[in-house]
């Protein structure tokens, strides 16, 4: 069954958008480019957090900055991939469009619901996401010894880190969001060619971004603050959010990889009853032996065959030779790393 995805007339894309949104929005806006507010963005925590530091004329142990660069990290990180995200989005609708029956005002109305998040759902992640922070100090309170020099540090760092879980939640919910669109939008390819699979490539490729970002993202926190690594809720989270970003990869583009894989069997079916036809025919001129246009019967057998293994050769999910092996190592390969670095210290003491 086809999904209908539309939107209410003249609903702009930031007009009843969510408070993440906005803030996008005013970034875009700006008269320099994004990539120089969200640095400012990024410099803004570790910054207020360090001053109480520097102000006592000590040195911050290199902990501390670690800490701090962390919180400006997570503090634009989910903005900013949101943002990348939100723009790469509407590139790969344009991609899409050539494989589907969507008009323009269809095409507008799924281009403001991938890039607008509705404000209602979005606040109560955020509010989700500052209640988990707040349940995490109660649970693993050693975590946060690192910004108790001062009574100031103490407080802001609990802000920003309430910011940065209000932003990673929405950043999950926008996930979830843009990627169950995505799984719809699918469901509007009308023009399956199994040899020009090309604009069926772009949203895998919006996921394949998603996954790569966001784990890159968790293990530069396991380096950065290798704290995190032996806390058991930290750890289970990090696994929770691996195993996420894993169905992200995957579960929006399950359905046109049935789709192609049916196509796909259909024209095997199809090759094979013509390579069985030619096949028999060959075989009633051989006894009793008849030559006229064995020539061609050989060569079209050699073609069906041909064919077949061309066919057999077709790639049923929606992404690009290397999509996958660069997902499976941003996901897989620091964990097998990590776990081969503790085998060898456990095994010979390094």
């Amino acid at each position: 069954m086809t999904h209908r995805i539309s939107v209410p007339p003249g609903r702009g894309p930031t007009e009843h958008g969510s408070w993440v949104d906005w803030i996008i929005d005013r970034i875009d806006r700006l008269p320099v480019p994004p990539w120089v507010a969200y640095s400012l963005i990024f410099l803004l925590p570790p910054a207020l957090m360090l001053t109480p530091v520097w102000l006592t004329g000590q040195a911050p142990p290199t902990r501390t900055i670690g800490y701090a660069f962390l919180t400006g990290f997570w503090t634009v990180f989910p903005l900013a991939l949101i943002h990348h995200l939100d723009r790469f989005s509407e590139r790969a609708l344009g991609q899409f469009r050539p494989a589907c029956d969507l008009d323009e005002a269809e095409t507008d109305a799924i281009r403001r619901r991938l890039t607008t998040m509705p404000r209602g759902p979005a606040a109560v992640a955020a509010l989700l996401g500052v209640a988990f922070i707040s349940a995490f100090y109660f649970a693993a309170p050693q975590l946060y010894r690192i910004i108790r020099a001062t009574p100031l540090q103490f407080a802001l760092g609990l802000v920003f880190l309430s910011l940065n879980f209000a932003f990673l939640a929405v950043l999950i919910y926008h996930t979830v969001r843009q990627l169950r669109l995505v799984s719809d939008i699918y469901e509007r390819a009308r023009r399956l060619d199994l040899f020009n699979l090309t604009p069926l490539y772009a949203f895998s490729a919006l996921s394949a971004r998603t996954a790569i970002a966001w784990a890159l993202a968790i293990y530069l926190s396991a380096v950065v603050f290798p704290e995190l690594t032996g806390n058991a809720l930290a750890v289970a989270a990090a696994v929770l959010q691996i195993a996420l970003l894993l169905a992200v990869f995957t579960l929006p583009l399950l359905g046109i990889h049935q789709r192609i894989q049916r196509v796909k069997d259909r024209a095997v079916e199809e090759v094979g009853g013509s390579l069985q036809r030619a096949i028999t025919e060959l075989n009633l001129r051989t006894d009793p032996l008849r030559l006229d246009d064995m020539d061609a019967l050989n060569k079209l057998v050699t073609a069906l065959i041909a064919s077949r293994e061309v066919l057999s050769k077709v790639p049923t999910w929606p992404w690009s030779p290397g999509t996958p092996v660069a997902v499976g190592s941003a996901l897989l390969l620091p964990v097998a790393l990590f776990v081969i670095e503790r085998l060898l210290a456990g095994l010979i003491g390094l």
